[in-house]
């Protein structure tokens, strides 16, 4: 089926000017707009969020450095002052240009020790409203600005490359990225979510018995017909892979309960649902979308080795590794041709203290096995998100249904706890469009990670 496709925008487009920038504790920096032979100047603030001493801290940075970014990701020094500093003037932006403000905080020898960036913005939008950044110390966990109430997730993911969306049954939270606050109107689902689906402001709500798309910009729903060759039930509980060019896999085989399966429903980029099949039965699997090669499917099943979906590909074909049972594991993309397991439970030798992750070479032939980094993460339940072609960020929970996150590295000195801020049980994680990763749910508040 097809689902409608309707210009409804879903953020607030207020007309903005120049910028400015105003730090926590008296830093402010300003930024002047040129419109019609006039000059405007805006303000920008650096936020800490809930943490207190990111520039006072030993190590202190010494230095800091704002860049203006383009939409092709391209970086330009615009200011750089020494700390500590009162005001800094980030000099003249076209009004109608769009952008987004990087931040980095350096010591003496240049090592990064604070950093944030924003969302993407129009200049000119800053002439009536504050724009804040929010930065925070590398390699460690900070609560954002305005943290949204405890809210216990079931599904989190990001909308509209914009916003924090966590589920619980029909409840649902939005926390905006740009504004950096909760947005007080988020909808209430026509059903109860077992899975998500996202598509343009969409979100496809299913469980066993259906599907709805909810409008998250005005709140319509609507019923979804079911495709041919499966059925809802089948992928109902599953988790939902992206891929870059905006098709949507929702992978049955990776719920934690309901029976093995094999069916994962897909989401082309012109909203048409179909069914396409993993070649093996599974339950509790993990899943990743590698470029050039499709879905990856890990785990799940005593019999079925790990298995590669292709691009327009209907079928699963099987991978030249061994079969692995683990259920409750995350699967990671490092590069075009390896990705990395990690976590879980039940897999062949685990004594029940963790699994080290082991890394898969998808261009092995024949006889391959996965290749094991030293260490081992104790989570029976995870997620992950990359953070280089060596290197994830994971979160789950212990065997108690306690979330603990981890720096995970091929180097042994590199896998490291990296201790949560707030005590949270079921949390998840989800990749920031800026970067880094967040934690939602499971208790008060949303962290950031960054590197």
């Amino acid at each position: 089926m097809t689902l409608l496709r309707r210009s409804i925008a879903f953020t607030d487009r207020r007309r903005l000017v120049g910028v400015v920038i105003c730090a926590m504790g008296g830093m402010c920096a300003m930024v002047g707009g040129v419109a019609c032979g006039e000059k405007h100047e805006a303000t920008m603030t650096l936020t800490f969020g809930e943490e207190k001493d990111v520039l006072t801290r030993a190590p202190a940075p010494t230095t800091l450095v704002v860049d203006a970014v383009g939409t092709d990701d391209k970086h330009s020094e615009i200011a750089r002052v020494a700390l500590p500093t009162e005001q800094l003037d980030l000099g003249d932006q076209s009004r109608s240009g769009t952008g987004a403000m990087s931040v980095r905080a350096i010591d003496g020898a240049g090592a990064t020790l604070v950093k944030g960036a924003s969302l993407f913005f129009q200049w000119g939008a800053l002439e009536s409203s504050n724009l804040e950044v929010f930065v925070q110390r590398v390699g460690e966990l900070a609560r954002v600005p305005r943290g949204p109430a405890t809210f216990d997730a079931a599904i989190a993911t990001i909308a509209v490359g914009r916003y924090v969306f966590a589920v619980n049954g029909a409840r649902t939270m939005l926390y905006d990225l740009l504004r950096l606050a909760p947005i007080d109107s988020a909808p209430v689902l026509p059903r109860s979510a077992k899975s998500l689906i996202m598509f343009e402001t969409y979100a496809l709500a299913i469980d066993e018995g259906g599907g709805t798309t909810v409008d998250l910009s005005s709140g319509l729903a609507t019923a979804l017909t079911n495709p041919e060759n499966g059925t809802f039930a089948d992928v109902a509980g599953g988790t939902t892979i992206e891929a870059p060019d905006g098709i949507s896999y929702l992978v049955g085989g990776t719920r934690s309960s309901g029976g093995p399966t094999q069916k994962v429903m897909k989401l082309d980029v012109k909203g048409t649902l179909t069914y396409v099949s993993t070649a093996k039965p599974r339950e509790g699997a993990c899943a990743t979308w590698v470029e050039g090669r499709g879905l990856v499917v890990y785990g799940g099943s005593a019999d079925g080795p790990p298995e590669v979906i292709a691009p327009g590909g209907v079928t699963g074909t099987e991978l030249p590794f061994p079969s692995d049972p683990v259920k409750g594991c995350a699967l990671a993309t490092l590069d075009g041709t390896h990705v990395v397991v990690v976590g879980g439970s039940g897999a062949k030798g685990d004594a029940g203290a963790g699994l080290p992750a082991r890394v898969l070479d998808l261009t092995c032939a024949s006889g391959c096995t996965p290749t094991p980094w030293q260490g081992v993460v104790p989570l029976v339940r995870a997620q992950a998100v990359p953070l280089g072609p060596d290197k994830v960020f994971v979160v789950g929970d212990d065997a108690a249904g306690n979330t603990h996150a981890f720096r995970v590295a091929s180097s042994p000195d590199n896998l490291r706890e990296v201790p949560l801020k707030t005590p949270r049980r079921g949390a998840h994680v989800v990749a920031l469009p800026r970067g880094g990763a967040g934690i939602v749910g499971g208790g008060v508040g949303l962290e950031s990670y960054v590197e």
